[in-house]
């Protein structure tokens, strides 16, 4: 898509989503018949159908052949899938995935409180980089987090890097949170 078509295009989106809203429609309800949205929006039948089918591929709608098109149920997280795979390109650098996983992975350090518990969990998995950053960052509790960090660890998987932290930086990073956790 180029210049003006791309930008009418996400004017057509934008104005059927809102629509949706103003309407108050909840999951299951039928959305306007491509004549009334065409005629409702002020814009192209066809300019309706190519929004109605970048809706239905974002999972926001369903069209069911002869049956019309109905607003499915939102599963928002999903949305996190999907925005990554436009946020990371092939031009993203390696170095730019590693630092945010970085910071993600300090900001969970700074988030979780180093219960007994949680440093016992740590330092069982101490041996293996992967797992002592997923049992660091599911320890938030926060399912919104933990699916934007976990698209993030995708694409440094995919680097093939190695590990993030060496055994001694990991070491490192407990006993310090450690300290944050003992009573004075």
């Amino acid at each position: 898509m180029h210049g003006k078509h791309a930008s009418s295009f996400h004017e057509n989106i934008s104005k059927i989503r809102s629509l949706i809203v103003q309407a108050a429609l909840v999951p299951g309800d039928r959305l306007p018949s491509e004549r009334e949205l065409a005629e409702t929006l002020s814009i192209s039948r066809a300019s309706v159908r190519e929004a109605l089918r970048a809706l239905s591929f974002l999972g926001i709608v369903e069209t069911r052949h002869g049956g019309g098109t109905f607003l499915c149920e939102q599963d928002r997280h999903r949305y996190i899938e999907i925005l990554s795979e436009f946020i990371v390109t092939k031009q993203t650098k390696a170095t730019d995935i590693v630092e945010m996983l970085r910071l993600l992975e300090r900001l969970a350090f700074s988030e979780v409180e180093p219960t007994p518990e949680r440093v016992q969990a740590l330092e069982s998995n101490l041996e293996v980089d992967r797992l002592f950053r997923q049992q660091l960052v599911f320890g938030l509790k926060n399912e919104l987090f933990i699916r934007i960090w976990s698209e993030v660890n995708r694409f440094y998987e995919g680097t093939d890097t190695g590990d993030l932290y060496t055994l001694e930086e990991r070491t490192e990073l407990l006993e310090m949170w450690r300290k944050v956790g003992m009573p004075e």
